[in-house]
């Protein structure tokens, strides 16, 4: 009994690190995207994702890990391994909650992504490429 708690607690050492208080459907907080299709991941005029320790926007997907807690704010910043058209870049990507969705900050970038689920358009995704 004594050896599995070890083994147990490596276990979940290994376990990749969740965004999961940021999971959501998003799309741009601004006028130009708000005919932004929530329905549809990853594309052009689809929703951008965060889904367990993954990031997915236009192009773009994220391996999210090392998140550190930021002291007195609800955001968390990871180390980022993203792939752009086959390029894959590493990254520090801070999320933060706001009232209506969240901001993906990057060094010297703000995104503002409002929650699919403040729209119309909410139905259920569909992955990039899908019908």
């Amino acid at each position: 009994m004594s050896r599995l708690l070890p083994a147990a607690l490596l276990a979940l050492l290994a376990l990749p690190a969740g965004a999961g208080p940021y999971d959501g459907l998003y799309r741009p907080n601004s006028d130009w995207a708000m005919g932004w299709d929530c329905r549809r991941v990853g594309e052009a005029g689809g929703a951008l994702e965060v889904s367990g320790a993954r990031l997915t926007s236009v192009g773009t997907v994220c391996a999210l890990s090392a998140p550190v807690e930021v002291r007195g704010m609800a955001a968390t910043l990871f180390d980022a391994r993203c792939t752009v058209e086959g390029a894959v870049t590493q990254a520090r990507i801070m999320l933060m909650k706001h009232p209506f969705g969240l901001y993906v900050i990057r060094d010297g970038f703000v995104a503002d992504w409002i929650s699919c689920d403040q729209g119309a358009d909410t139905e259920g995704p569909t992955p990039a490429g899908g019908d």
